[in-house]
């Protein structure tokens, strides 16, 4: 079968990241993890078993230059884009059957690290196929890939490029397509449960993420009489008991009864893990005396969400909502009349704008840095290779494919959405930023960062972007 001659279209410029500046710390936080009330989530411990020794492998870059690899599949108007770059072109003719193109591989070997910069450059193009919708040349591709990637081993960077051909494929109208996860049985909860620990103790993001937040939302409800949190991305809720926990410790220190706490959580639908968080975040605040009251409302139903008088209303969402909703979230934050409403971007969506090609690679480069942090935090805290593999299989895989979903619904910039709808930047505290750069001082293996940035605080790991939150406020 002959590969479909193509148009193509797109675009490639800027760079895909910034190095940011250092800021100097301050006393330690140390969030509470929902799924012990006992213990903590704090890589601390970690720290203290296994101190630096050197040695860490420096973060990934994508061995290709985006705005360099040509646009064309193959264009009969240009002969240069029939002339491929690398010697894998020849595959990309004269196949047969796309759906004889999957091999069954019993015992799949990784291909040697030097071959990863071929097996890239081909994701990549299979990228812009599926963007241009030349389905033929995409599967083509996305065949090749699958046996030169039939498993998930190797480096950060070959084990993220796996999952992104999955994401590919599960795109395209082929029968048996990939899927992110199993159905969530009671042993998947389980494994799910456990790998959300793991990540909290093998990776910067959850405890940054959590305490930025947590901070300026206690900052910007203080002495209120009662809270009302409507949070768009619930999970295991693992935020809130450290919310309930800051709110109930400065109450008592101000010899004051701590305010009632209400959650309303937006969901698509409700499941075992949403029921599994509402009752631990309940047995949590009884026994630190909070009362706390957990709802959930269908992201189909926003107008359902209740309010009560007097209550300091604050949301939180991340911008995975611009995709699911768009501007209709804007509108139900100025109804609710949010005192504050925090971004919290621990997925890498920053900066992805641009062609679909182009943000598939910034998800790419975004993931295999986030699996590199946690290789070089588990090898330095002596933590197995299992702990690292079920982060990877239960947060990861599911995390990539909703990625590479979203890059293909080619929404814009959620910033310029949130400033067209009269939304404004309220900048973080010094404190926040002082907070959280102390907490990546205890991390143990070096090269974090905290930095302003258009008005978020920014954590980096050797330049790259690896979580962001944000505050604001309608004019």
């Amino acid at each position: 079968m002959k590969i479909t001659k193509s148009s193509t279209g797109g675009d490639s410029h800027a760079a895909l990241h910034h190095l940011p500046k250092p800021i100097d710390s301050s006393p330690l936080y140390e969030p509470t993890s929902v799924l012990d009330p006992h213990i903590t989530s704090s890589p601390s411990a970690a720290a203290a078993a296994a101190p630096v020794t050197g040695g860490v492998c420096p973060a990934p870059s994508l061995p290709w230059d985006p705005a360099s690899i040509p646009l064309a599949l193959n264009s009969s108007a240009s002969a240069a884009s029939d002339d491929w770059s690398d010697p894998l072109s020849f595959l990309l003719a004269d196949m047969d059957d796309p759906c004889s193109f999957f091999p069954d591989l019993s015992h799949p070997t990784p291909p040697p690290p030097e071959a990863e910069s071929s097996h890239l450059d081909l994701l990549l193009r299979a990228a812009h196929a599926v963007e241009i919708g030349d389905l033929n040349s995409s599967l083509s591709i996305l065949a090749r890939l699958n046996f030169l990637l039939p498993c998930s081993t190797g480096s950060p960077l070959h084990r993220a490029a796996f999952h992104f051909k999955d994401a590919l494929l599960s795109l395209l109208p082929i029968p048996d397509r990939p899927i992110p996860e199993p159905p969530l049985s009671a042993i998947e909860l389980v494994l799910r449960i456990a790998a959300h620990k793991a990540f909290s103790d093998l990776s910067p993001i959850p405890q940054f993420t959590s305490f930025t937040a947590n901070q300026t939302l206690l900052e910007s409800v203080d002495a209120a009489p009662s809270l009302h949190l409507i949070d768009f991305d619930l999970g295991l809720g693992g935020q809130w008991s450290s919310f309930a926990h800051d709110l109930a410790a400065r109450s008592r220190a101000a010899r004051l009864p701590p305010p009632p706490l209400r959650i309303t959580a937006v969901v698509s639908e409700e499941t075992a893990e949403t029921a599994l968080a509402a009752d631990n975040l309940r047995d949590f605040a009884r026994g630190i005396g909070l009362r706390l009251t957990v709802e959930f409302v269908r992201l189909s139903a926003l107008a359902g969400v209740r309010l009560a008088p007097g209550e300091a209303v604050a949301v939180v969402l991340t911008p995975t909502i611009f995709r699911l909703i768009g501007v209709s979230v804007l509108r139900f934050v100025r109804r609710v009349a949010a005192r504050v409403v925090l971004v919290v971007d621990g997925e890498g969506y920053c900066g992805s704008v641009g062609s679909f090609r182009r943000r598939f690679a910034g998800g790419l480069e975004y993931y295999a840095a986030a699996m590199e942090v946690v290789d070089a935090w588990a090898a330095a805290a002596g933590a197995g290779e299992e702990a690292v593999r079920r982060i990877e299989r239960a947060l990861f895989r599911p995390r990539i494919f909703a990625a590479v979903a979203a890059a293909a619904a080619a929404v814009g910039d959620w910033r310029e959405v949130m400033a067209s709808a009269g939304m404004v930047v309220a900048e973080l505290s010094e404190f926040t930023e002082s907070q959280a750069e102390w907490l990546l001082r205890r991390a143990p293996v070096e090269g974090f960062h905290v930095a302003r940035r258009e008005g978020a605080l920014v954590l980096s790991w050797k330049g790259r972007e690896l979580s962001a939150t944000s505050a604001w406020r309608c004019r």
